[in-house]
């Protein structure tokens, strides 16, 4: 009864030294066991190693989860409260265009496209922290210099308190944005 069962196939080889099987052509070569020699061992030189050097610009066919992840670059604090300052400047400009619509409509419109401006980079600058482009903090710069040109232009409609506001809150803008700028230049 058993004589008429064919045997059974041998089953895959199972990994030896990764997740999913060694790779091709680096099998281990297996020789007969070599005599034990009680001589002293061998004296390597300067430049010899013990150990085999790593094979630069190898790719390997592993999956990448199984080597260690490259941590991501710090968030940069500078930009993370240049990114606040300017969401503050932005609210501080959109009150202040409210009432230059009532005095002047063109200051107020300027006023306007001055806020929406900062609150969308510093928005932009709070979302992107990690980031090392350098398209936002130049965009949040020019919309606080901006800023500060509009309430310049706008005093004699609107008095001098727009002015104090823009330039206590755009200033720390340019000078935050400048220093991580700067940073980020240099490799820091």
């Amino acid at each position: 009864m058993t004589e008429n069962i064919p045997p059974v196939p041998p089953g895959p080889s199972y990994p030896s030294r990764a997740p999913f099987g060694a790779p091709k052509g680096n099998d281990p070569t297996y020789m007969p066991p070599q005599s034990y020699d009680q001589s002293s061992p061998a004296v390597l030189n300067a430049q010899q190693s013990q150990y085999a050097q790593a094979q630069y610009g190898q790719t390997s066919q592993y999956a990448p989860q199984w080597y260690p992840a490259v941590p991501a670059p710090k968030s940069s604090g500078l930009r993370v409260a240049a990114g606040i300052v300017g969401i503050v400047l932005g609210a501080v400009l959109l009150f202040a265009s409210m009432a230059g619509f009532a005095s002047n409509v063109f200051a107020g419109l300027l006023l306007l496209v001055a806020a929406l401006g900062n609150v969308t980079t510093g928005i932009v600058l709070l979302a992107s922290q990690r980031g090392r482009s350098r398209g936002a903090p130049i965009t949040s710069i020019t919309f606080a210099g901006f800023a500060l040109m509009v309430a310049l232009l706008a005093v004699p409609f609107l008095g001098g308190a727009v002015l104090f506001f823009a330039v206590l809150l755009a200033s720390p803008v340019i000078i935050l944005l400048g220093l991580g700028l700067a940073r980020e230049k240099n490799g820091a």
